[in-house]
């Protein structure tokens, strides 16, 4: 994984972590903070855009994961795309 996928890495976690804490802030029922948080720690990136529609709070960190995964992606196919041009050893 090269830099851009680090790059990505650690936009995403920055993310996930700022989307689970708004949850947590702006949820009213310790049932609705927990479920909010546990669906923004598993299902990432759709868990954030399914809480951003329904609270309209936390677009900043949703960027942040999305483009977080975006760069992760491209990082992971450069290296799977480099890894099928190497002859077997």
């Amino acid at each position: 994984m090269g830099i851009i996928g680090l790059l990505g890495v650690v936009l995403f976690l920055a993310g996930v972590i700022w989307l689970i804490v708004i949850s947590i802030q702006t949820g009213e029922t310790t049932g609705e903070k927990v479920l909010w948080a546990v669906v923004n720690f598993i299902c990432q990136p759709l868990g954030g855009i399914i809480f951003y529609i329904v609270r309209r709070q936390g677009l900043i960190p949703l960027i942040l994961v999305i483009i977080g995964w975006l760069l992760l992606m491209y990082g992971n196919y450069g290296m799977m795309s480099g890894m099928m041009n190497q002859p077997p050893y």
